[in-house]
């Protein structure tokens, strides 16, 4: 995709923001919700660094694309935790940030099992 600045005319001049505010701002906002978080590529992937969660692209000025990887927790409904997701980053990004999301496409790219807390700390000693 193509990189995601984005510029917006304002009353008192020209706003421009990089693409690494607004998709920090995609990524708080998964993170803030139940059952779901950005998704994480493992394995070599994971140790390059090739692939994000969130990409971005702006096809028009003040508007912006967005594609969001996430993993869904175990026993959630993952199309409605996907809708939930799209409502929650169109929401965040007009809100924070000024920006009218055009289109935002959720990917499942993995479900996870809920981490189990033991008692007694790490290694289970009581």
């Amino acid at each position: 995709m193509a990189e995601a600045k984005v510029e917006m005319r304002l009353p008192l001049g020209r706003l421009t923001m990089r693409p690494e505010v607004l998709a920090g701002i995609v990524g708080k906002t998964v993170d803030q919700m139940e059952g779901v978080r950005l998704w994480q590529p493992r394995g070599f992937m994971g140790v390059l660094g090739g692939e994000s969660g969130v990409e971005l692209a702006s096809p028009e000025p003040g508007t912006i694309d967005v594609n969001v990887k996430i993993a869904v927790m175990y026993g959630y409904p993952v199309h409605e935790v996907a809708q939930g997701v799209q409502q929650a980053v169109r929401e965040a990004l007009e809100g924070l940030a000024g920006v009218r999301a055009r289109e935002i496409n959720v990917y499942v790219q993995e479900v996870f099992l809920p981490e189990i807390e033991m008692e007694g700390g790490e290694n289970g000693a009581a």
